[in-house]
């Protein structure tokens, strides 16, 4: 379409002469915009609402019809980042939009307690992690008591909520419940039902790792975490299967439980108590939380035990990894690690949820 294509070419343009004009002009200019917006696709409104969003006061009547647009990704410039926008516009929004438009509204540097709360109220889990991961987030008590009732359906907001300093008194031993319940019924299902195994498997796994680990002995591994922190700090978390098999294969061990750790989301103390462990239960959930394949496995366990690997406990280990699907090994293990204010394989659990996974807009 031609005209769309002249605005794609001229929105800088566009914006450049909306700044400039004397007041008295600029509502017929507004009002011409408004009409141009109606007449183009949405590449060229996207383009528009790209130029529009850092200007501090512009043009209100179409920056309002951008930010109303049925498509998210025309609206996201300006529900994300406009500063012109008034706050019933946002409300608005938040009300009546598109999961889209809230996750454009959620990711905004400043979301008033107001915002969170309608947010919360018209958002799914997907909205109510997005606006735990934005520091410039406000919540309310009414807002609190919402989280809790996306944590209650989403584990994707539990782990967020249990890490919140400012999170009301009480509400820690609520989200410790709702993950051991999430776990539980994982585990019954993939242990025939043996809800008396369940119980025991997160019982020994939170005591594994809340086992406390000498200064001394973590300070071996505080090198490698450095490195590998440097090394997996994009989307790829840790080495592939095949480079940490080949690390433990070459007593590479302080290198090994640092990418573990790394990609799992926990404390170095949490690994290698995990490690230093008589029982190989929380170790072999870690690694098959994160996917690995029995090998990578059976090498930390050949250097933790060297030839003295009793046989039951590479039965034990090898049950575990057979029997556990990676999604109930990371509920396991984020239970077990709760206490320790972390979230461990938080990358993973809106996938575990099974909440779309989509790119923030």
């Amino acid at each position: 379409m031609l005209q769309s294509k002249l605005v794609l070419q001229s929105a800088e343009l566009l914006t450049k002469r909306w700044s400039r004009l004397p007041p008295p002009d600029k509502p017929a200019f507004d009002a011409l915009l408004v009409t141009l917006c109606g007449q183009i696709d949405a590449a060229a409104r996207r383009a528009f609402a790209e130029r529009l969003a850092p200007l501090r006061l512009g043009p209100p009547r179409t920056s309002q019809v951008l930010a109303r647009d049925a498509s998210a990704e025309v609206a996201a410039p300006l529900l994300t980042g406009g500063s012109s926008l008034g706050d019933d516009i946002l409300a608005e929004v938040a009300t009546s939009g598109s999961d889209g438009h809230r996750r454009a509204l959620a990711a905004r540097p400043k979301v008033p307690p107001a915002l969170t709360n309608l947010l919360l109220r018209h958002g799914d889990g997907h909205i109510a992690a997005r606006l735990l991961d934005n520091p410039g987030a406000d919540f309310s008590e009414t807002g609190f008591a919402d989280l809790m009732a996306h944590s209650e359906r989403t584990e994707a907001v539990t782990l967020r909520l249990a890490r919140r300093p400012d999170l009301p008194p009480g509400l820690t031993p609520v989200l410790l419940t709702q993950m051991r319940r999430r776990a539980a019924e994982a585990l019954e299902t993939d242990l025939a039902e043996d809800r008396a195994g369940a119980d025991r498997l997160l019982d020994r796994a939170a005591d594994t790792l809340v086992q406390p680990v000498a200064d001394v002995r973590v300070a071996r591994f505080y090198a490698s975490l450095d490195v590998i922190g440097r090394r997996f700090a994009g989307a790829r978390r840790g080495p592939t299967s095949s480079e940490l098999e080949r690390w433990l294969t070459l007593n590479r061990i302080e290198d090994g439980l640092a990418a573990v750790a790394h990609a799992a989301g926990l404390p170095l103390t949490a690994a290698v108590a995990a490690f230093d462990a008589p029982a190989p239960l929380a170790l072999a959930a870690i690694l098959r939380g994160l996917d690995h394949p029995w090998p990578v496995l059976k090498a930390l366990l050949s250097q933790r035990f060297g030839e003295t690997l009793p046989p039951e406990t590479a039965d034990e280990s090898w049950w575990l990894h057979r029997r556990l699907r990676p999604a109930t090994a990371r509920r396991l293990i984020r239970f077990a690690a709760m206490p320790l204010g972390c979230a461990a394989f938080l990358d993973a659990a809106e996938v575990d949820d099974g909440l779309s996974t989509e790119e923030p807009l």
